[in-house]
């Protein structure tokens, strides 16, 4: 991803791949099965972007503190704490998780010097990323205060089902307040969901005018450079 760090045997297109995965299949199915398929793609997003983000040592060492009690919090049943609780702890360590690899993807994004298919890509998967830590964000508001955003779904069940039900219903409020939709039909009912509403909606324009910028100017540097040799 830098200088002189290998270069992992696949690209960003992989975590592409499954995003679009986890944003699409898991719908067309119902029950357990749905939430069981959930939970996979999730866990392979996780181990995927640790893979390919994080190649230094040190790097790998705090990506993996952090992804180990996400994978254990979200797969392992918890004997020694409440439901409430093993949620609250996948919640804060997803969200370190999916901040953590963000920051290496953007670090990348910004290091970069021409432009090329794994640039498009690593900017595409950091604005899926950015949508998905927002959802986490959003649950663990729910977690705290159940009555902050008015969902259509269940905010106070805690069986495994119902959580990945809520999850799929936060994923598709953080897209649509991202993306400046605003369908309206799901709405934040707390002043502390607000706040992070309007964050993520002047983000995600911001996002895309910065991101736009970097890659034009780029693209524009190197036909400088192409027309000057």
């Amino acid at each position: 991803m830098s200088a002189g760090t290998r270069e992992p045997p696949f690209g960003f297109e992989v975590l592409l791949v499954s995003f679009i995965l986890l944003l699409f299949i898991p719908d067309l199915f119902g029950g357990e099965f749905s939430s069981f398929l959930s939970r996979v793609l999730s866990s392979f997003i996780l181990v995927s972007s640790l893979y390919i983000v994080v190649l230094r040592r040190k790097d790998f060492i705090v990506g993996l503190l952090l992804a180990v009690p996400t994978v254990l919090s979200d797969w392992l049943p918890v004997a020694l704490v409440t439901e409430g609780s093993q949620l609250l702890v996948f919640s804060v360590f997803k969200t370190a998780f999916l901040i953590y690899i963000s920051f290496h993807i953007f670090r990348y994004l910004l290091n970069a010097r021409r432009i090329d298919a794994e640039i498009i890509y690593a900017a595409i998967c950091l604005y899926l990323l950015t949508g998905m830590t927002w959802s986490l964000i959003y649950f663990g508001i729910i977690l705290v205060d159940p009555e902050a955003i008015s969902l259509k779904v269940d905010t106070y069940a805690t069986d495994s089902h119902s959580v990945a039900i809520l999850l799929r219903e936060l994923v598709y409020f953080s897209y649509v307040t991202q993306t400046t939709l605003g369908y309206g039909e799901l709405t934040p009912a707390s002043g502390i969901a607000r706040a992070f509403v309007i964050a993520q909606a002047l983000f995600g324009q911001i996002y895309i005018a910065v991101i736009i910028a970097r890659l034009v100017g780029l693209q524009i540097a190197m036909a400088t450079i192409e027309e000057s040799n």
